[in-house]
């Protein structure tokens, strides 16, 4: 390839070195060489010899400039072959530069550059590698360097270390020495991140027990110990590559990378437990947890003791109050405890399981033994009724129970011993000994004297949660376990009939009278537990288990007045019935349908009022999500009891409104649980067909109609048609498609062949037919594009007469046609398609331009037949209304496939809103029957909430769930195509109704287009949308969109380039801001404007102070009420004296 002249890239390298270019030009200047090497238009020789003098000069500025360039332009090359001698001579020249402190930096990139090539492309050999090291430690004093050239040090050291370990497998002491003094005393967050890193690379590099890592623990982990815990805080600006949870962890990596800093490390651990500080404690438990799994059970059995005393005094003694100064506020050190808790329980259970000894006892004896542990064992046991009379006696409880669960849980053996201690006494507590057959649970009644103590049932119930966790493990070899002459199975089995009569009791009697939550709770899970044992471990009998299910069954089913209780007991019978489908439990299985399914689903099927319907929906959704095969078995019983009810429901508003929810619970819960779980498609499908089967008959056609059942049954339609498959979908169409052809009093044949003309005559339809065309639509909005459709031209004609005639259905089936362009062998390519579309929109056009013109002519005509007038202009503001509504959702269509004839019916929306200007012209006697809610008014507002469904998300129709085409920001370019439109249209008008609806219309696009694009345009959009703010405001139905526009402007205030433009107009804001702090008719418009002007804080003080003190007063003079809530958010915001002033002057202003 033709080598590049030297005039072509000399002027590179001068523009490089010369510092007074800017750093844009020396990165093009770099990029540009590298470039030219890459593509082999430029040689390394060739520019290194062009570059000698630069390397050699005396003025070091301009040789450091050299060095540098050479070093940027390699590590720009990576990937680009260079022979050995290349590799060799660039290793001699970086490493020898090392030495040159005044060109350091370029040495340090070249070096970097070299190490980073991978051997495929020629790599650097290890033994320049330990050249390069031991120059690096012998020249390079890393501490005295910036911080950028000292991240590069510790990049280089990095790279050795993880990538050529075997050139630094022979350090001796004195460079580890060197490495030390590097990384002591460094502060920069980035630098120690990866100085973390490097000790812990070389600490692994030497496991030895006569290696540097055994030699230098002490000195080394001296210097780590400086860092503990990290305290780092970082500003949302300030652009770091760590945080502190990123240095925290790099030096928790770097505290267990060697066994040998143990006998430093775990001191320093147990010590800083004792802190006050809540960041303290927490880094120590993790660190400490991690240590014990890194450091091995033989050097850490010497700390158990240790370990568990400062456990224990993390777990159980500490206090809030000891958090509070240095968490701010109690809330925060409520929360640091819980957290600092937990993970000392976690830190706990690493202990126990890793720190094994001969003597494998060590640690429940630690435990079970500790004076204090035993104490509050023997309080809880003396006690005849232990009810925690305080809080803090439910925390030390939840306490014990957690320790003594961790415990059990650890292992089969220390389950064993766990149990053997305290199990039997515990259930002995809690009542007399009486075998399960002679009590049954649904009949078992707690005399009023039996004692009560919560503290032995929730330990009992501890303990029962940890034989569940260890047969989890080890259900295998269960077999072993049970063969047992002393574990735990046994123990439990003897207390079996008891415990199920005493947590029965409890839940018998709760379910009866009013009792103690946590009694119940605690009795709840206990009967969970022993539900949800694995099948193969469980020592529940079957009859057991069905009295647990019935037990809870009949709470679900006629003890809904509790309502805490009635859903506790649906989420334990939904958790059982998950336990049964995760183990395969078959016997279970049989079961659980017979005693719950079949009893919660038959609330739903029966004709029983006395439970509330949305309870009875709740609980069979709720046990459905067990398990497919329930959720299926949930979906039938609603299916029939829909169609039971529409059919009934004639003349029964009851039955109307059931079928409504009925249809709603379907639709909204059970399907979308069914798709995603991969079990809706035939279930879909079948209903689908049925409720076609139905609606053939008139009857039930009537029904639907006159009882409001049509739009539930609509949406029910489309979303189980969007479910199936496109085969299914074809069957449906055709169903569909034969039922209307046989119903329609209309002439179909006339309607197959073309649409009809402008000025043709809309047949007329009756309300079934309404019906049935509003069912077929939901049809068609549920398809996916590749699904066959019979007869398109009639559909399409058909539906277009149902939009002409106000229908909405009908519009969503058109705008979904011409959205996804549904497949028919009719039309060989889109063309066709896109005549039918004009001819449509023509029609569409015409009716709109027709009616008003006619409205107008009528009224002149003849002035005398008021009622006449008053009836012909209603119906034609109407007929107006739905076509323009219908222009949108086809309109829509349009513009999210991103078809250019979405332009047109813009255009159009646009000429509407324009539409009463011409009311100046219109004479006084005519705008009187025009009035004030005219039609061309009525035409403009209609025109703007159009631009509302053009641009709003729907879920009727035109969204991923009904498979529409959505192009990639389709919202985006409709506000960039629009924008300069409005602007110049809402400068122009003149007349203030104008005006408002096309603010309207510029709202509903603004508050719906993406907040970036919106801030791009900022400067340009402003000042309208504050104005619009103003206006709208005035005007209750407004208020929503109000809100939407106060949304955006918010943003604004979150973007640096939206506080720019704000900052630009501060005053104008401000000012609508104030207004709008009393907002009467939306409190969250109040609250919106409220935090937009507390975010002017953020401002600078001299721009926003004067304009707040001008806009403190409301127009007659008095003090806005809301205005010192602002003040004191502004005055927590300010960190200066002079703004602190300000602030006092400020709410003396307001105050």
């Amino acid at each position: 390839m033709a080598r590049v002249p030297p005039g072509e890239w000399v002027p590179h390298v001068e523009a490089y070195v010369d510092v007074s270019r800017p750093p844009t030009q020396h990165s093009a200047s770099v990029d540009a060489l590298a470039a030219l090497v890459n593509k082999d238009k430029l040689t390394l020789f060739d520019l290194v010899s062009k570059m000698e003098m630069y390397f050699t000069t005396t003025d070091h500025i301009v040789r450091s400039r050299g060095i540098l360039l050479l070093g940027e332009i390699l590590s720009r090359i990576s990937f680009k072959w260079l022979d050995v001698n290349t590799i060799t001579t660039l290793s001699d020249f970086f490493i020898s530069r090392l030495s040159d402190w005044q060109a350091i930096r370029g040495a340090l990139v070249g070096c970097l550059a070299l190490l980073h090539r991978k051997q495929g492309v020629g790599s650097i050999v290890i033994a320049d590698v330990k050249r390069l090291v031991e120059s690096f430690l012998q020249n390079v004093q890393v501490q005295s360097l910036a911080a950028a050239d000292r991240k590069l040090c510790f990049q280089i050291l990095s790279c050795i270390l993880d990538q050529y370990p075997e050139a630094v497998k022979t350090m001796d002491g004195e460079q580890l020495y060197g490495i030390c003094e590097a990384i002591d005393e460094e502060k920069d967050p980035e630098c120690l991140k990866l100085s973390f890193h490097v000790v812990e690379a070389v600490m692994k590099l030497f496991p030895d027990p006569s290696g540097l890592a055994a030699q230098f623990a002490s000195d080394v982990f001296e210097i780590l110990s400086k860092y503990f815990p990290v305290y780092f805080t970082h500003g949302v600006g300030d652009e770091l590559d760590a945080t502190r949870d990123d240095l925290s962890r790099a030096l928790m990596h770097a505290f267990c990378s060697t066994p040998y800093f143990e006998p430093v490390a775990i001191p320093l651990l147990l010590d800083k437990l004792s802190s006050s500080l809540p960041l303290a404690k927490l880094d120590s438990l993790k660190y400490l947890d991690n240590c014990i799994h890194f450091y091995g059970a033989d050097r850490m059995v010497r700390h158990a003791s240790a370990i568990w005393f400062k456990l224990k005094e993390v777990i159980f003694n500490l206090s809030p109050d000891q958090l509070l100064l240095t968490s701010g506020s109690p809330k925060d050190a409520e929360k640091n405890k819980n957290q600092i808790v937990s993970e000392a329980l976690n830190c706990l259970k690493t202990a126990i399981m890793y720190i094994d000894s001969s003597d494998k006892d060590l640690f429940i004896n630690l435990i079970l033994l500790d004076k204090e542990i035993v104490n509050k064992i023997r309080s809880i046991s003396s006690a005849e009724k232990f009810i925690s009379s305080s809080l803090e006696d439910l925390v030390q409880l939840h306490a014990l129970g957690s320790v003594i669960s961790i415990l059990a849980e650890s292992s089969t053996y220390l389950c064993t011993r766990v149990l053997q201690e305290h199990f039997t006494h515990m259930v002995d507590i809690l009542g007399t000994s009486a075998s399960y057959e002679s009590q049954q649970l649904n009949t078992c009644n707690r005399s009023s004297s039996a004692p009560d103590n919560y503290g032995a049932l929730y330990l009992s119930v501890q303990m029962l949660s940890s034989c569940r966790e260890v047969a989890l493990v080890s259900y295998e070899d269960y077999s072993s376990v049970k063969l047992a002459k002393e574990s735990w199975c046994l123990i439990l089995e003897k207390k079996l009939d008891q415990l199920i009569h005493i947590l029965g009791s409890f839940f018998t009697i709760a379910s009866q009278s009013m009792f103690r939550q946590e009694y119940v709770s605690c009795a709840v899970k206990g009967l969970l537990i022993l539900a949800t044992f694995p099948e193969q471990c469980s020592l529940l009998p079957a009859k057991a288990y069905e009295d647990i299910l019935l037990m809870l069954t009949s709470v679900v089913t006629s003890k809904y007045e509790n309502i805490n209780l009635w859903r506790l007991s649906l989420k334990t019978l939904t958790r059982i019935g998950s336990s049964i489908m995760e183990f395969h439990t078959s016997q279970k299985e049989v079961i659980y349908n017979r005693t719950v399914v079949d009893k919660i689903v038959y609330l739903v099927e029966s004709y029983d009022t006395s439970m509330p319907l949305n309870l009875k929906l709740e609980a069979s959704y709720e046990v459905g999500t067990a398990g497919l095969n329930y959720m299926l078995r949930v979906a039938r019983s609603l299916e029939e009891a829909a169609v039971t009810n529409i059919s009934e429901a004639n003349g029964r508003i009851e039955c109307a409104e059931h079928a409504v929810h009925l249809l709603e619970c379907y639709s909204n819960r059970v399907l979308p649980w069914l798709f995603a779980s991969g079990g809706a498609n035939e279930l879909a499908f079948s209903f689908t067909m049925r409720l076609w089967d139905d609606i053939k008959d008139l009857a039930t056609l009537n029904r639907i109609s006159s009882q409001g059942l049509l739009d539930s049954l609509m949406m029910g339609m489309k979303l189980l048609v969007g479910m199936c498959t496109e085969e299914q979908q074809s069957l449906i169409v055709e169903k569909a498609y034969g039922i209307i052809s046989s119903l329609l009093s209309l002439p179909l044949k006339s309607l197959a062949h073309h649409i009809l003309a402008v000025d043709q005559l809309v047949p007329s339809h009756t309300v079934q037919e309404t019906a049935l065309v509003g069912m077929l639509s939901s049809v068609i909005v549920g398809l996916r594009p590749l699904t066959p459709v019979p007869d398109m031209m009639m559909m399409i004609n058909l539906f277009t007469v149902f939009l002409l005639k106000g229908q909405m259905p009908a519009a969503h089936a058109l705008a979904s046609i011409f959205n996804k362009y549904l497949h028919n062998p009719e039309f060989s390519h889109d063309n066709q398609l896109d005549k039918i579309l004009d001819v449509i929109l023509e029609r569409c056009f015409s009716n709109v331009v027709f009616n008003s013109y006619s409205k107008i002519s009528h009224c002149s005509a003849d002035t005398s037949d008021d009622a006449n007038c008053s009836d012909s202009s209603s119906g034609s503001i109407l007929s107006k209304i739905d076509t323009l509504s219908g222009l949108a959702w086809i309109g829509k269509g349009l513009l999210m496939r991103g078809d250019e004839k979405m332009k047109d019916i813009s255009m159009f929306l646009l000429k509407c809103l324009w539409s009463d200007q011409t009311l100046a012209s219109v004479p006084s006697h005519q705008e009187e029957y025009i009035g004030s809610d005219s039609s061309d008014t009525s035409l403009a507002t209609s025109a703007a909430d159009a631009f509302r469904v053009m641009m709003n998300d729907s879920e009727v129709c035109l969204n991923k769930k009904f498979h529409a085409r959505i192009k990639p920001l389709y919202k985006q370019r409709f506000f960039s195509i629009l924008m300069p439109i409005f602007l110049s249209k809402i400068k122009e008008s003149t007349a203030m109704k104008t005006k408002l609806a096309l603010y309207r219309a510029f709202g509903h696009i603004i508050s719906n287009a993406p907040v970036p694009a919106v801030i791009t345009e900022a400067h340009q959009i402003l000042l309208v949308m504050v104005d619009s703010l103003a206006k709208l405001s005035l005007d209750i139905h407004d208020k929503n969109l109000v809100y939407s526009l106060l949304l955006v402007l918010s943003g604004m205030l979150m973007d640096e380039k939206g506080k720019e433009c704000i900052l630009d107009n501060i005053h104008i804001t401000i000012s609508v801001l104030t207004q709008l702090v009393s907002y009467p008719h939306m409190m969250v418009v109040r609250e919106t404007a409220l935090q937009c002007l507390v975010a002017f804080s953020t401002f600078s003080h001299s721009k926003v102070y004067p304009i707040w003190r001008k806009g403190a007063r409301t127009e007659d003079g008095r003090i806005n009420r809301r205005l010192p809530e602002v003040a004191r958010h502004y005055g927590r915001r300010q960190s200066d004296k002079h703004k602190e002033l300000g602030f006092s002057l400020l709410v003396n202003q307001f105050v």
